[in-house]
C-alpha cells in the first residue's frame, strides 16, 4: 500500500513537471513571436503565435495578439476572428478592449465601434480617455451628433476637452450638428494704373442628408460698372468620398460676370490618400463678340502626412480659340482641416476666376499667378481665411497686349449655426 501511494506521488510529480516544461515552451514560443512582431515580420510572428496558442488552447492574451497582428497586416476580417476567440474564454480586460477597439476603428466599422464601446464601459474598461475618444469618432461616422455632444453633459467628461483630440472632435461634431454655413467673402484687387476692383460674396450652404446645397450672391465693381451674379452650388454624395458638383449662376446686367454660368463635375475616390475629378463649365456672354465658352477639367489630388497637393488643369474652348491654363495648390495643415497654411501658383488665366473671366477675351491672354493664404479657427464654429496674391497679367489696351501688375487681397468667413 505505501509502496503504492508513493507510485501516486512519483507521476503525480512527473506530470507537473512535464505541464511546466509544456507551458515554459508555449511562453518561450509566444515570446519569439512578439519579437518577429515588433520587427515587422508578421507572418512568423503569426505562424510561431498560433503554434503557442495550439498548445495551449485556453490563453487569450495569445488571441489578442493574433488579432493585433492580423489587423497589422490589414487582415481585419481574420483579427475578429480571434477577438471573438478571445471572448469566449472571458479575457474581457483592458488589453483585449484596448484592441478590440482599434480592430473595429481601423476596419471603420462604426456602428460596432460605437457598440463595443458601450460593451467595455460595462466591463470596466479603465481606459476613460481612449474610450471617449473612440465614442466621439463612431458617433460623428454613424450621424449620431446629438449623442457624441451629449458625452460632455458628464463634469468628469468634461476635463478632457484639455486634450487636443478630443476638443478637434467634439469641435467637429459641433460642425455636423449645424447645417447652415454662413459666409461673406471680399476681394481687393489693385493695379498699377487702374481704379481697384471689388468683388463681395455673401452665401449660405446647408446640409440636406448626402447633399449640401447652397445659396450665393455676388457683386462686382470693375471698369465703372456694377454687375451682380446669383448662383446656386449642390453637391450630391453619391457613395462614400463619391460626390457631384453642380452649379448655375446668372448675372443680372451682364455687364462683368457670364449671364449664364453653369458646371457639372464628379469627383471620386482613387485610394484612400488620392482623389480625382472630371467636369466641366459653361459661360454665355450676351455682349462679347465671342459669347459662348465651354471649358474642360479635372484634379488629382493627393494627401500626405498633413499636407495636401492638387494640380487642375482647365482647357479653354471659346470659338475658334483654344488655351490650357495649369493651377497647383499646396496646403500644409496644422491641428485640423480648418487650420492651414496655402499656397496657390498658376499659369494662363483661370475660368474659376470669376473676376477675370468678365474678360470676354480672356481665352486670348495669359498671366502668372501666385497667392499665400492662411485657414484658422476663430471658435469651435467659426473660421477666417486670409490672402495675399500677385498676378502679372496679359490685357488688351489700345489694340496691343500689355502686361500689368496686380495685387490682390482676400478675406473670408464662416459661420455655422
Amino acid at each position: 500500500m505505501k509502496k503504492r501511494f508513493q507510485l501516486i506521488v512519483f507521476l503525480l510529480i512527473l506530470a507537473s513537471c512535464g505541464f511546466m516544461r509544456a507551458q515554459t515552451n508555449v511562453d518561450s514560443v509566444f515570446s519569439v513571436a512578439i519579437e518577429k512582431a515588433h520587427s515587422g515580420a508578421y507572418a512568423a510572428a503569426i505562424q510561431d503565435a498560433k503554434t503557442a496558442l495550439s498548445a495551449d488552447t485556453t490563453r487569450g492574451d495569445i488571441c489578442v495578439f493574433l488579432a493585433n497582428v492580423y489587423s497589422w497586416s490589414q487582415k481585419n476580417d481574420s483579427a475578429m476572428v480571434f477577438i471573438d476567440k478571445a471572448k469566449k474564454l472571458n479575457y474581457l480586460n483592458d488589453d483585449f478592449y484596448d484592441s478590440y477597439l482599434n480592430i473595429l476603428l481601423r476596419s471603420e466599422k462604426y456602428e460596432e465601434l460605437a457598440a463595443a464601446c458601450e460593451e467595455a464601459e460595462k466591463n470596466n474598461y479603465s481606459d476613460t480617455k481612449n474610450l471617449l475618444t473612440k465614442k466621439l469618432i463612431a458617433y460623428a461616422q454613424t450621424g449620431e451628433y446629438e449623442k457624441g455632444i451629449g458625452l460632455f453633459k458628464d463634469e468628469k467628461n468634461q476635463a478632457f476637452l484639455q486634450e487636443k483630440t478630443i476638443d478637434e472632435l467634439y469641435s467637429s461634431l459641433l460642425m455636423k450638428q449645424r447645417t447652415n454655413l454662413l459666409s461673406v467673402n471680399y476681394s481687393l484687387d489693385m493695379f498699377d494704373n487702374n481704379d481697384p476692383q471689388h468683388l463681395f460674396s455673401l452665401g449660405n450652404a446647408i446640409q440636406v442628408k448626402n447633399r449640401n446645397i447652397g445659396l450665393n450672391a455676388n457683386y462686382a465693381h470693375r471698369f465703372g460698372k456694377n454687375d451682380v451674379q446669383l448662383e446656386l452650388n449642390d453637391y450630391s454624395v453619391i457613395y462614400k468620398k463619391n460626390y457631384l458638383y453642380f452649379n448655375y449662376g446668372y448675372a443680372l446686367t451682364a455687364d462683368l460676370f457670364p449671364r449664364h454660368r453653369t458646371g457639372l463635375e464628379y469627383y471620386f475616390a482613387i485610394s484612400p490618400h488620392w482623389d480625382g475629378s472630371l467636369g466641366g463649365r459653361y459661360m454665355y456672354y450676351p455682349n462679347a463678340v465671342n459669347k459662348n465658352v465651354f471649358i474642360f477639367t479635372g484634379n488629382v489630388g493627393h494627401y500626405f502626412g498633413n499636407n495636401w497637393a492638387s494640380l487642375r488643369p482647365f482647357y479653354v474652348v471659346q470659338n475658334n480659340l483654344q488655351s490650357l491654363s495649369v493651377v497647383f495648390k499646396y496646403r500644409l495643415y496644422a491641428s485640423d482641416s480648418r487650420n492651414f497654411w496655402g499656397l496657390e501658383a498658376g499659369v494662363g488665366n483661370s475660368p474659376d476666376d470669376i473676376l477675370t473671366t468678365s474678360q470676354s477675351s480672356f481665352n486670348e491672354l495669359m498671366s502668372y499667378r501666385i497667392k499665400l493664404e492662411k485657414n484658422f479657427k476663430v471658435n469651435r464654429i467659426s473660421d477666417v481665411n486670409i490672402g495675399l496674391g500677385y498676378m502679372y497679367e496679359q490685357i488688351n489696351q489700345n489694340a496691343t497686349k500689355q502686361f500689368r501688375n496686380r495685387y490682390i487681397l482676400e478675406i473670408g468667413y464662416k459661420y455655422r449655426f
